[in-house]
């Protein structure tokens, strides 16, 4: 078996297992981020707490929660799915277009109170692509009701990820996720991560009264688990200000407790002008996700008696998906997750850290509950391969990428957890340097 022949960037998880039979549904259905050679993908049937269950009844810890770091508190939370059938059974749906729901209102209202700063007014979507395209959406609009309609484009950075909408790729800076889809939005470009220098170059070579938002995520998730160096954030904040350019912070990944804070923006202590948010919003029992603007942008849009903001979604606010939203805040309060993410998230960092120790290791990053290692080989997708398929074999799931392998396990995992998976990672490694 050839996997490098099918093998990509965002790969996912890979297995060695031969697949003889045929899965039901598999030849309907369409993967997403999967090549279409190789083996089938790994069917997962069953989530219980940390683990979760393949189909052919391995139990296996997931350190990945639920492979893109969605399911925060772990799997199989009936307390979750008790609130989304209670309200299913109360009202299924209604649109917020001119109505309202009881649960809306209050999954916003509590969402506004742990976001940083003045981010308290919500505009729910139902994924955080959809969450970033509103935000890109809303910072236009607010220009151009201020009068600079020609403040359109948009600085990213190089390296990031900001979902799969057309928006989110002519802004995000990994290319592989751009190429086939061309000519994009334009007015979109980038600059190489974490240097305040070039941002600011960019911004005056483009001239900051055609620039709409600067947009970022915390710490790089996907392209990589890039923390920034200390201050650059409250750089940028500043940079930002300066030259009248909105600030807007995707929290998609980093949201909810995932580096030991309840955003990244407390982290960083920067508050953003937007920010977006998805995956630990519901934990990923219901999809869902949201925009948050500051009161000077949603003041912006209020008044006039036309409709402001002419934007939104069938299922924006979806009563089940706000049912489970409610909950886990409320799991999220009453477990302490927050600070056990905190307290166990410097237990992962110093656990990876032992690895740089490994010649086939080319450097360990992280922050809180996010870590990557890094490989330094001639074959870096071979060696990841390697090292997934192995810690699959000892019951642990971790995500593969092009040149590193990823860990990005529930909120709930336990410091005795951390040690399981790096403890194994570090025989896998120490078998193959």
């Amino acid at each position: 078996m050839n996997l490098k022949s099918w093998g990509t960037s965002y790969l996912g998880v890979i297995v060695e297992i031969s697949r003889s039979e045929k899965l039901m549904g598999n030849e309907s259905l369409w993967y997403p981020f999967t090549p279409s050679s190789g083996p089938n993908p790994h069917q997962i049937v069953k989530g219980e707490g940390k683990y979760v269950f393949d189909y052919l009844g391995d139990r296996l810890l997931d350190a990945t929660a639920g492979g893109v770091a969605c399911v925060i508190l772990g799997h199989g939370r009936k307390e979750i799915a008790k609130a989304v059938q209670e309200q299913l059974e109360e009202l299924e749906y209604y649109c917020l277009f001119g109505y309202s729901h009881p649960l809306a209102e209050k999954f916003a209202h509590e969402i506004a109170q742990r976001t940083p700063g003045d981010l308290n007014h919500v505009f729910f979507t139902n994924s955080g692509s959809e969450a970033v395209e509103t935000a890109l959406k809303a910072a236009r609009a607010f220009w151009y009701r201020n009068n600079q309609a020609q403040k359109t484009k948009f600085i990213s950075l190089h390296n990031g990820y900001h979902g799969m909408n057309f928006g989110g790729i002519s802004i995000g800076g990994l290319t592989e996720n751009r190429t086939t889809f061309g000519p994009l939005l334009s007015g979109c470009t980038q600059v190489p991560a974490h240097d305040i220098g070039l941002l600011q170059e960019e911004i005056e070579f483009q001239n900051p009264e055609t620039i709409a938002a600067v947009i970022m995520e915390p710490v790089q998730a996907a392209g990589g688990v890039y923390p920034p160096p200390e201050g650059y954030l409250t750089e940028v904040r500043e940079l930002c200000d300066r030259n009248n350019i909105l600030l807007i912070l995707d929290e998609v990944v980093c949201g909810w407790g995932r580096l030991g804070h309840w955003f990244g923006g407390h982290r960083y202590g920067v508050v953003a002008d937007i920010m977006t948010t998805a995956k630990g919003l519901t934990s990923a029992y219901i999809p869902m996700g949201a925009t948050i603007v500051n009161e000077r942008i949603h003041q912006n849009f209020i008044g006039g008696g036309n409709i402001e903001f002419m934007h939104g979604y069938t299922y924006s606010g979806h009563p089940a998906a706000c049912a489970a939203g409610l909950t886990v805040v409320n799991i999220l309060e009453k477990e302490n997750i927050v600070s056990n993410a905190n307290s166990v998230g410097r237990h992962l960092q110093e656990r990876m850290r032992e690895l740089v120790e490994s010649p086939i290791v080319k450097e360990v990053r992280g922050e809180g509950m996010l870590a990557a290692v890094e490989f330094d080989s001639e074959d870096c997708f071979g060696t990841v391969t390697q090292v997934v398929i192995a810690m699959q074999k000892q019951g642990i799931l971790i995500r593969a990428q092009e040149d590193h392998v990823g860990i990005y396990p529930p909120l709930t995992f336990t410091k005795e957890d951390i040690d399981t998976v790096v403890d194994g990672l570090t025989d896998v490694i120490g078998k193959l340097s």
